[in-house]
């Protein structure tokens, strides 16, 4: 609830108002639409019938509320995926993204600006940039720029930026495409461990030409292999497959031990029942219509650190 609450001290700030009248307005919405929205929701419509606008303003990633518009805010690329290409309606196009972290909490940013991409792909924002952006949205959990949103490299400092992921807690029946998610599952199920050859240099897939392996930007390379391993999460509510690339396979176990039959039977027999900790984004395939987890980050669970924080809920 941190971000409620630091939002109603904004409205209050912005409007002259106690926070507790502002609290009260907040519940009268809520129960005028039923309860059928959220506190930080229903703040949002107060906010707006106030006249209080939180356009242009710099937000910290903890008072980011889905639906925002016209977003500026400042922080640290703490991690960076792959630029990818798709194709739509018969034209090609290019996403990019990566987590963004301040010292109040992290989130995705999605650049679909080919303007944009190019700064990564060039290099001049990179893994551990502080980079300033303007005009941005809010879609779901995730930060958006178009063609119409900025991005450039600043010169403030941040030391102390909260580089643990920030995922909702949900069962996974409550699970949506495009949702970040936690949870605690058990593995129900594994499938047998996948593998591709990428560049060395940029970690894109490298395309089989012959004997050798060639890379679209750097040309002839000598590949790395990586591992794709697939589970099935069960959290008592749903079961629900889930993806594990490379980073997150080592999580669990050596990559190289995945290659070898025996080892990989060894780990299956070890991992079937075991509970994990997840935390990932919920995707919807293509495909079949079903929903799918990419996970993010998998530990396993350690019952006495399990304790102390149901001791601390308490």
């Amino acid at each position: 609830m941190q971000n409620y609450e630091l939002l109603i001290e904004r409205i209050a700030k912005a409007s002259n108002l106690e926070k507790e009248e502002i609290e009260k307005k907040v519940e009268a919405k809520k129960a005028k639409l039923s309860g059928l929205i959220s506190k930080e929701g229903a703040a949002q419509i107060i906010a707006a019938e106030l006249g209080v606008n939180f356009e242009d303003q710099e937000l910290k990633i903890v008072e980011l509320l889905p639906g925002m518009r016209k977003v500026n805010i400042v922080g640290k690329i703490i991690e960076l995926f792959p630029v990818r290409e798709f194709e739509k309606n018969d034209k090609k196009g290019k996403v990019a993204s990566f987590v963004l972290a301040d010292d109040t909490g992290n989130t995705r940013v999605v650049l679909w600006d080919v303007n944009h991409i190019e700064l990564i792909e060039k290099g001049e924002i990179a893994l551990d940039s502080v980079v300033e952006i303007k005009n941005a949205s809010m879609r779901n959990s995730e930060i958006h720029l178009s063609g119409f949103s900025e991005i450039k490299s600043s010169t403030q400092v941040l030391k102390d930026v909260k580089t643990e992921k920030q995922s909702p807690k949900k069962d996974l029946i409550e699970g949506v495409a495009g949702q970040e998610i936690q949870f605690r599952g058990i593995v129900v199920s594994m499938f047998p461990a996948r593998f591709y050859n990428v560049c060395p240099e940029c970690n894109k897939k490298a395309n089989a030409d012959g004997e050798d392996f060639v890379c679209g930007e750097h040309g002839k390379i000598k590949p790395q292999k990586r591992a794709i391993l697939n589970l099935v999460m069960d959290d008592g509510t749903e079961n629900m497959r889930m993806t594990l690339f490379s980073s997150q396979v080592k999580q669990l176990i050596p990559e190289e031990d995945l290659e070898d039959p025996a080892k990989q039977e060894a780990f299956k027999n070890e991992i079937l029942g075991t509970e994990l900790r997840i935390q990932g984004r919920i995707n919807k395939n293509q495909l079949f219509g079903n929903l799918e987890i990419v996970a993010n980050n998998i530990e396993k669970v350690d019952v006495d650190k399990l304790v102390e924080e149901l001791e601390k809920n308490d």
